[in-house]
């Protein structure tokens, strides 16, 4: 459990070391003090708990006072308090006493030296490992038991004179918050605490001097701590620094750093070039972004000649006199804004070409070559009958919508159609037409020549008399006859239509002579 909370003690330290801008101690910030948690292990003749080797592991805490006295030393005062415990069986001894536990309150105030390994790492460094050690005075209250139900218990509590000695890292997060690890171990000058027994043969009432090993008790910490840095400078001068960069001359490779430069070094003291884009910072005006020299080191994203601060399409590669923006097809309006970037166009109509120049863009153009109105999408009406050109089937002659522009056909031309169609015969079950329906034909013909634009459809029906399959065959062709005496009087066989409907369509029932007789026609129907 102990470890988990370590973990997220740690945690916290880490989110509080983000949020100081306030470097750990040194002659500028000389006294430190630490906060610590930790577990307590110990070191007797009962046995060893160190390094989580066995349980039980018992809470600790502690703080540490620090002075910087040089590079090499810091003065530290150490307090630490936590318990400490251990227990075991000793098979050759008799019951009770082969069972031995204790639990002891412990706490230790010393006086020592802080070595840290500056020789393997620079002072400014963040991660300073170090040595410790000093020497103070202890305090134990112990509660001894023996038994397997614990049934015998003592009490002991000591003070006495304590050596100590240790090793740790510290990690210098900001100038002045850090966070340290280290191992303390607590060497009292005793050996009766941990209640180690004498030989079964011993006075039970006598546990506190111990036959077993010559050897004193000792508590180790291990510990998670939180730094501070404080104070100002009152202890040895600050190296030196010829070109007063902020960088010590032992570490400076760049000496004579000129004074426009100094405030923009690297880590070795050199004018510093942070985005390599062969200008220094000092003289960067896009100091984290790779630029080109010429534009002060800003960056040319697209090459076209512009910087990207003042290119108003930095990713399209453009002309400076366009702000940097494209325009491909030349015609004065920049993609960006043209809504047709590939093909010239004028202004008014956002690039897009307008080849009759009607004020209505090609694209949407029904009649791209013939000027006409924005209202009538870009087509004339010639006839001015209210139907433009590309639908209406007249166009130089005013008409309806209805018959697609063209004229109404006039009722008597109607009824002459009709009539024609009623004086076409056929020889009997042949298609082969009888001469006295030419007249009529002709005259058929007549009428669509007047009406050049309409269309004739032929259809060709017949009674109900014989099989169904013939009389569609003879109603085709029959109306498929029609069509070519037609086509020989010069109508074009475009405007033509045969339909053969056989007996499918009677106009009366197939119920008499006469019926029939009605039923075997011609129809023409003349459209537009």
């Amino acid at each position: 459990m102990m470890h988990k909370y370590l973990g997220r003690f740690f945690i916290t330290l880490a989110i509080l070391a983000t949020l100081n801008q306030s470097n750990a101690q040194t002659a500028d910030a000389p006294m430190s003090v630490e906060a610590s948690v930790g577990l307590r292990e110990y070191l007797g003749d009962q046995g060893s708990s160190l390094f989580f080797q066995k349980k039980p592991e018992y809470q600790g805490a502690g703080i540490n006072f620090g002075y910087y006295l040089n590079p090499m030393f810091d003065a530290v005062v150490n307090l630490s308090a936590g318990d400490v415990g251990y227990k075991r069986e000793v098979s050759w001894m008799t019951e009770p006493w082969k069972y031995q536990s204790f639990r002891a309150n412990t706490a230790d105030l010393t006086l020592g030296a802080r070595f840290k390994l500056n020789s393997f790492f620079a002072e400014d460094s963040k991660i300073i490992p170090y040595l410790y050690g000093g020497f103070g005075a202890y305090y134990v209250h112990s509660q001894v038991r023996w038994g397997n139900q614990n049934e015998i218990q003592n009490a002991i509590t000591e003070m006495g004179a304590a050596v100590q000695g240790g090793l740790g890292v510290s990690f210098n997060l900001s100038d002045r918050i850090g966070v340290r690890w280290s191992w303390t171990a607590t060497y009292t000058m005793n050996d009766r605490w941990d209640g180690a027994n004498a030989p079964g043969s011993a006075d039970p009432s006598m546990p506190l001097v111990n036959k077993l090993w010559k050897t004193n008790d000792m508590w180790g910490y291990n510990s998670l701590g939180l730094t501070l840095a404080l104070g100002e400078s009152k202890g040895p001068s600050k190296c030196k620094d010829k070109d007063e960069d902020g960088v010590c001359d032992k570490y400076d490779l760049c000496k004579n750093t000129p004074e426009k430069y100094r405030k923009f070094v690297d880590s070795v003291g050199c004018p510093a070039d942070r985005d390599r884009d062969s200008v220094y910072d000092a003289d960067d005006a896009c100091p984290d972004v790779k630029g080109l020299v010429k534009f002060a080191g800003c960056p040319d994203t697209d090459g076209d000649g512009v910087e990207d601060s003042k290119d108003k399409c930095p990713k399209d590669a453009g002309s400076p006199e366009n702000g940097g923006c494209p325009d491909a097809d030349g015609d004065g309006v920049l993609d960006r804004e043209d809504k047709c970037p590939n093909v010239a166009g004028v202004l008014a109509l956002n690039g897009c070409p307008d080849r009759d120049g009607d004020g209505v863009e090609d694209g949407s153009d029904k009649c791209p070559d013939k000027a006409g109105s924005v209202a009538s999408e870009g087509c004339p009406d010639t006839d001015g009958d209210g139907v433009t050109d590309n639908v209406d089937k007249c166009p130089t002659k005013p008409g309806t919508a209805a018959n697609k522009g063209c004229p109404e056909i006039k009722i008597e031309t109607k009824k002459a159609i009709e009539q024609a169609a009623k004086n076409i015969f056929f020889e009997t079950s042949k298609d082969l037409l009888k001469t006295e329906s030419y007249d009529d034909i002709d005259r058929l013909v007549k009428i669509l020549k007047e009406y050049s634009e309409a269309s004739v459809t032929i259809e060709g029906h017949t009674d109900s008399d014989g099989d169904p399959a013939k009389n569609l065959d003879l109603s085709q062709r029959r109306a498929d006859a029609v069509v070519v005496y037609m086509l020989s009087k010069g109508i074009s066989p475009e405007r033509m239509k045969a339909v053969g409907f056989g007996d499918t369509r009677p106009k009366v029932a197939n119920n008499s002579v006469l019926n029939k007789a009605t039923n075997r026609r011609v129809e023409i129907l003349v459209t537009y």
